[in-house]
């Protein structure tokens, strides 16, 4: 942490663009306080580190001015200037390589010469050890003999020339399944149902570290029968993003030229979050799913189609221990049946079922309407559906849990202009009639339009152009903000955002509750790609947000602090990381409530070539 004092002879607002060479390449935000003396504040600099800086000023009428080009050097401790030549030693990183079914090997580097002492067991029982006497900052012990799929407990202590000692605390890993032997996770795992690598789409895969200290993650992808077809160990930096692109190419390396239809889950020593985009090769438009922790036992898919321009795909996930079965049941906007199965559908152990029409091999045509999936042996599952047009357009509906079902939903991400228009859709989970109030609300939290309409049990309503007909307006309205919607019975509410050269949809789901903490698993200000931000204020007073962005090693790159959101009310931004004074580069956004009201976010993905997708804040309290 560095601060820096710019003071300027008249009141401007302030920014700092600094890098390790005179190309710069970070920035900070610009301040929020128009002052002639600005204070910001670098933070997360390397030690023993050169930097070259210039700070930027603007004026309240856009005018700016650059200074030149200076430097300064942190320097070589992390935070304390005077360190105590005796104090004992600390450990700076510990991750794990060569992960298989019965080895790995475990790193760690201290901040002086140790030796070292490994013990590990099974469970939570630490029986066996493994020592090394060199005095040394680098370790490496490979253990071998190990059980497959099995959660290993570990702990390191590290000893230097002073005797003196540092513990690492309980650690833990998990031996990989075998390959060809049928998947076995263990509780903590999170999954992605569906990884698909062929000549019409490939898989990328990101993975976000929420921890302090680096991820130990490992992968592993599963064929639809449940069984393990590869796995690897990456490690993600401490609040860092690791991307891997067509991530079943990369975990199944001699498989590179064959078509690849999967699943995976992963398995972490620290808290993650997930998430893939499938791309479509022949237009690079991302449909963004997001990974879940466990499963439930009834899902509800909000909208399934098989019209002329519009088809759905279905991919269900068992990722319980035992065979699961399974009946789905295809809805008509007036909550009729349309079609369902007849007789259980049985899915393996984290194995798959899927469709690529489900609407067709349940044996409706010319229509569209939800689509709910029951395990009938209670066994937990995932779900999800991708809507793809003959332009193949498409974007994934989630697979939801009735449980979240509620009577008031936000949908956070409301737009009409000459580009985009919006769409809504109400699902009721109930056989009863639902009767809701539409409301359109703007920035300042005012309510701007309302209506009120009802839906069918069990039934669909899907309000196109929601803007325009709230506003009354018959052509493009130039409007963006969001709806509330308060319903008689619990009800989901999301939105369909599409393209009006290309009508590609991206869909954003509504949410019935807030959190003080949200990620944005990964935003973009790099070549043809820009990431758009709302967050909506859920509560009754102002809230004063903080949103902070990371590059992919976990650097905050830029940040906006105490900005203020009216009661009800919302923030935007068209281009998140350029109104953050980030260039050229991506990773996940935090943000943070700092007065305790509940927030929601979404961010819009979207490139020059009129492709999108959305990845909306996830709790991580």
């Amino acid at each position: 942490m560095l601060p820096l004092r710019q003071p300027t002879n008249q009141g401007t607002y302030g920014q700092v663009q600094y890098g390790k060479d005179t190309s710069l390449g970070s920035s900070t935000g610009l301040t929020n306080v128009l002052s002639n003396t600005q204070t910001v504040t670098l933070n997360n600099l390397s030690i023993a580190t050169t930097y070259y800086f210039r700070s930027l000023a603007k004026d309240s009428s856009g005018n700016q001015a650059l200074s030149e080009i200076l430097s300064f050097r942190t320097t070589d401790v992390v935070s304390d200037p005077n360190p105590d030549p005796t104090a004992p030693v600390k450990f700076t990183q510990i991750t794990l390589s060569n992960v298989s079914s019965t080895s790995v090997t475990v790193n760690w580097i201290t901040d002086k010469a140790a030796t070292g002492l490994l013990e590990y067991g099974m469970g939570t029982t630490v029986q066996n050890n493994s020592a090394d006497a060199t005095l040394a900052t680098t370790h490496a012990i490979p253990l071998h003999n190990l059980v497959p799929s099995s959660v290993y407990q570990y702990r390191i202590t590290a000893e230097d020339a002073d005797v003196k000692v540092a513990l690492s605390g309980t650690l833990m890993f998990k031996t990989s399944d075998g390959i060809n032997q049928p998947a076995q996770p263990s509780p903590d795992a999170i999954f992605i149902p569906s990884i698909v690598e062929n000549s019409r789409f490939r898989t990328n895969l990101g993975v976000n570290n929420l921890a302090t200290t680096v991820a130990n993650v490992s992968i592993t992808l599963v064929d639809k029968q449940g069984m393990v077809l590869a796995s690897k160990t990456v490690q993600v930096d401490p609040k860092g993003l690791k991307q891997i692109n067509s991530a079943a190419r990369f975990l199944w390396e001699d498989h590179l030229n064959n078509d690849v239809e999967a699943n995976l889950y992963l398995e972490s020593d620290q808290p993650i979050c997930a998430w893939a985009s499938q791309i479509d090769n022949s237009t690079n438009d991302p449909s963004l799913l997001l990974s879940k922790q466990g499963g439930t036992t009834r899902i509800l898919i909000p909208s399934a189609a098989n019209i002329s321009s519009f088809s759905s795909s279905l991919v269900v996930m068992n990722v319980g221990i035992t065979t699961a079965q399974v009946s789905l049941k295809a809805y008509g906007v007036n909550g009729a049946v349309l079609g369902q199965t007849m007789t259980p559908l049985f899915i393996s152990p984290n194995g798959v079922l899927s469709f690529g029409n489900v609407l067709q091999t349940l044996g409706v045509t010319n229509n569209y309407g939800p689509i709910e999936i029951n395990s009938i042996n209670s066994v937990p599952l995932v779900a999800t559906s991708r809507v793809s047009s003959t332009a193949k357009a498409g974007g994934f509906f989630e697979g939801l849990s009735y449980s979240k079902a509620s009577t008031t939903q936000v949908i956070p991400n409301i737009v009409d202009n000459s580009q985009l228009r919006t769409n809504i859709g109400i699902n009721n989970l109930t056989d009863n009639i639902a009767n809701v109030t539409v409301r359109l609300i703007g920035k300042d939290g005012g309510e701007l339009g309302v209506t009120s309409t009802t839906v069918a049990g069990r039934g669909l309503n899907q309000m196109n152009n929601v803007v325009r007909e709230l506003l009354n307006q018959p052509g493009v309205t130039n409007f963006e903000g969001y709806i509330r919607l308060e319903s008689s019975q619990p009800i989901f509410g999301w939105a369909s955002i599409i393209d009006n050269a290309t009508d590609d949809p991206g869909f954003a789901e509504g949410k019935g509750a807030g959190s003080t903490a949200l990620l944005v698993e990964s935003v973009a200000n790099m070549g043809s790609f820009k990431s758009s931000l709302v967050i909506v204020n859920m509560g009754a007073s102002s809230a004063l947000v903080d949103i902070v962005s990371h590059d992919v090693t976990g650097q905050i790159n830029g940040e906006l602090r105490s900005i203020v959101i009216p009661a009800r009310g919302y923030f935007s931004s068209d281009n998140i990381l350029e109104r953050l004074g980030v260039s050229n580069n991506f990773g996940p956004i935090e943000i943070t409530s700092t007065n305790g009201q509940p927030i929601i976010a979404t961010s819009r993905v979207y490139s020059t070539l009129r492709t999108s997708g959305f990845l909306q804040g996830e709790a991580v309290e």
